[in-house]
């Protein structure tokens, strides 16, 4: 067990792989995150356009955030 943990610690990675997974770590919670800002949508009501789009894009990336408050609020 520990030497299988070794050899996966021992693994060195390019740059490009690095990449290549922060991309796959990234989108998926962003596609979630797009989701979860167009079905909720009742906070831009009273928004101008440039606080609308800031709100949106703070809305895309603290959606975990907001899941929990949204759920935890009574």
């Amino acid at each position: 067990m520990l030497s299988d943990l070794r050899r996966v610690l021992d693994y060195e990675m390019t740059l490009a792989e690095w990449i290549g997974a922060a991309l796959l770590a990234a989108v998926p919670y962003l596609v979630v995150g797009v989701v979860w800002s167009l079905t909720h949508t009742a906070d831009l009501a009273g928004l101008g356009a440039p606080e609308k789009a800031a709100a949106f894009v703070w809305a895309v990336v603290s959606w975990p955030v907001l899941l929990v408050a949204d759920v935890c609020t009574p």
